[in-house]
């Protein structure tokens, strides 16, 4: 069996723990990024319809109701013990706050694959 991470001592740096924003949970069927997006240069139509239901069904199945989605994603990440930080992108003060809040919210429930972790 191959060592882990934990085996050899590293950290996990989860880095676009967001999915570059699909698991915020804000973006609809009908989302178009502009030309200066980058998401625009590499996810096709296909593509982030495919992203966006993804979403939606990690929303409707896992995330508990009243739980901001991005946050709970946060969290997501935070349980695994190998994770040592989470770094999402911010660009507003209120997604920083709402981002800090990750860290108060209950982890994942028991029952889902994460929690094994």
């Amino acid at each position: 069996m191959l060592p882990t991470c934990l085996d050899q001592n590293l950290g996990v740096l989860a880095r676009v723990p967001l999915a570059s924003g699909f698991l915020s949970g804000k973006y609809t069927e009908q989302a178009r990024f502009s030309s200066t997006d980058v998401r625009a240069v590499w996810v096709n139509d296909e593509e982030r319809r495919g992203f966006i239901e993804q979403a939606r069904q990690i929303k409707d199945s896992e995330v508990p109701e009243g739980v901001p989605m991005a946050q709970w994603a946060l969290t997501w990440c935070l349980r695994h013990r190998a994770v040592s930080c989470v770094i999402p992108g911010c660009k507003s003060v209120e997604q920083v706050e709402s981002n800090a809040g990750a860290a108060d919210l209950p982890s994942v429930s028991e029952d889902h694959p994460q929690a094994a972790e």
